[in-house]
């Protein structure tokens, strides 16, 4: 891969950012559609597809992935599109930990819409 361009080189730690943050939602996502199907259907022993736990992962590494890439490729360069890169990138990040976090950390609707008090 050494003969990608710059500009070549910062469109392949987009796309992966991309990448990263998309499995994310996915996993989300996938989260959000179980706890609406408990509460439909009543039955809060429902679970989660050990799937959506690899996509959460996955978007995690392919960002994670990115940002080495970023820091290896543009480590010192300052110019206004790597720091735009960057900033995205550790966003992107954030928003995947937190995304995975919530995902083990289990869905917290009520079931049948009954309270705790």
């Amino acid at each position: 891969m050494g003969g990608l361009t710059a500009r070549n080189r910062q469109t392949l730690v987009f796309g992966l950012m991309l990448a990263g943050v998309v499995l994310a939602l996915l996993c989300v996502n996938a989260e959000a559609e179980l706890v609406r199907r408990r509460d439909a259907t009543c039955d809060a022993s429902l679970a989660l597809p050990a799937s959506v736990f690899v996509l959460g992962g996955i978007g995690l590494l392919v960002g994670l992935a990115a940002m080495i890439l970023l820091g290896r490729w543009f480590g010192r360069d300052r110019r206004a599109v790597v720091t735009v890169l960057f900033v995205t990138a550790v966003a992107g990040l954030i928003f995947e930990m937190f995304a995975l976090l919530t995902v083990f950390e289990g869905p917290a609707a009520l079931v049948c819409g009954q309270s705790g008090n």
